[in-house]
C-alpha cells in the first residue's frame, strides 16, 4: 500500500502538478511518526502511512496557519477517513476549496492511542477509542485510493455518543458533573496544546490571547481555565469532527474531547447536522434560517 502510494506522489511532485505533500515519516523513535512536507520526488521514501500515524494533518490547512497565503498551486496530503472529515469541514467553512488539495488516502483499521502504547501491531488494547463504530474507516472522499476505485458506503446512521466516559458523566448528577470538570481543570495549566493540535482551532488571535478587550482572564487559576474551555467548547461546535487530537496532546490528561462529542449529539438532535459530511452545508451556528428551532432561547 505505501508503496502505492509513494509511487503516485512521487509522479505528482515531478510533473509539477503538487507543490507539496503533507505525510507521516518515521518519528524519534520507532513507536512515532511525526508530519513531515515532501517538495521533492526523491524524498518519497520518507512517507509512511500505518496505525502510527495519529496526528491530524488538516490542521497545517486551516486560515491559522495561513494556508491561502501561500499561494501553493494544490497540496498534497495523506489522510486518513477521519482526516477527510476535518477536510471537508474546512472545505464547508470556506478555509479551503477542494480543488487546492489532492488527497491520498486508504483503508484504515484504526489507529494507537499515545505511541507509547505501540508494540508493533494494532489490537484492542492499544486502539484509540475514537476508532470504535467508525464509519469512515473507508474514506468519503480521496483523489487517489490506494487499493483501486474508492468504494461508496452509506453513512446515514445517526451520531451517537457512546463513549464510556461520556455515557458516564451525562448520567451524573449536575453537581457531580461539576466537581469531575473542576477537579480535572485543575490539573490544567493553559498550555493550549489542545488548541494548537485541532484542525478547527482557526482563530488567527485566538480570544484568549486577546487583550483588548480582555475576554478572557490568562492566568492559570480556576477562573481562568474555566473560561477558556467552555469558550473552546462552544467555538466549536457544530464544527467539531471528533478527531479526540485535543485529549490525546494533553499533558495532563483532561479529556475536553467530551464535551465536543456530547455537543456533536446535541446538534444533531436540534438541527441534524453531522459536521465533517458535506462540503456544501455549513454549520448550523455560522447560519441563519427563519425555520431555525428556538426552543433553547428562554
Amino acid at each position: 500500500m505505501i508503496e502505492e502510494l509513494r509511487k503516485h506522489a512521487k509522479e505528482l511532485l515531478e510533473y509539477g502538478e503538487l507543490d507539496v505533500v503533507i505525510g507521516y515519516a518515521e518519528g524519534s523513535d520507532p513507536t512515532r511518526t511525526s508530519p513531515v512536507f515532501i517538495r521533492k520526488g526523491d524524498d518519497v521514501d520518507k512517507l509512511v502511512f500505518d496505525a502510527r500515524c495519529i496526528n491530524s494533518l488538516p490542521l497545517y490547512l486551516n486560515k491559522r496557519h495561513e494556508y491561502p497565503d501561500k499561494k501553493l498551486k494544490k497540496t498534497g496530503i495523506f489522510a486518513k477517513g477521519c482526516d477527510v472529515r476535518a477536510i471537508t469541514q474546512l472545505i464547508a467553512e470556506n478555509q479551503l476549496k477542494r480543488e487546492e488539495v489532492y488527497i491520498f488516502s486508504a483503508p484504515c483499521e484504526g489507529v494507537v492511542s499515545h505511541p507509547e502504547n505501540w508494540d508493533g501491531a494494532l489490537h484492542d488494547g492499544n486502539c484509540a477509542s475514537k476508532c470504535v463504530g467508525c464509519d469512515v474507516k473507508i474514506p468519503a472522499d480521496a483523489d487517489f485510493y490506494s487499493g483501486g476505485e474508492l468504494p461508496k458506503v452509506e453513512r446515514n446512521e445517526p451520531y451517537q455518543a457512546s463513549a464510556p466516559q461520556l455515557v458516564n458523566l451525562i448520567g451524573m448528577a449536575k453537581d457531580d458533573r461539576f466537581a469531575f470538570w473542576r477537579n480535572d481543570f485543575d490539573r490544567c495549566f493553559k498550555c493550549y496544546a489542545c488548541r494548537e493540535v485541532c484542525p478547527h482551532c482557526s482563530c488567527n488571535i485566538c480570544i484568549t490571547d486577546r487583550t483588548q478587550p480582555n475576554w478572557i482572564d490568562q492566568a492559570a487559576h480556576q477562573k481562568g481555565v474555566f473560561a477558556w474551555h467552555m469558550t473552546r467548547a462552544m467555538h466549536l461546535v457544530g464544527r467539531c469532527t471528533g478527531c479526540g487530537e485535543c485529549t490525546r496532546a494533553c499533558p495532563v490528561d483532561i479529556q475536553v474531547d467530551l464535551f465536543n462529542q456530547r455537543m456533536k449529539e446535541v446538534i444533531q438532535e436540534t438541527y441534524g447536522y453531522k459536521s465533517g459530511y458535506s462540503e456544501s452545508e455549513k454549520p448550523p451556528l455560522i447560519t441563519y434560517k427563519t425555520d431555525d428551532p428556538q426552543e433553547f432561547i428562554r
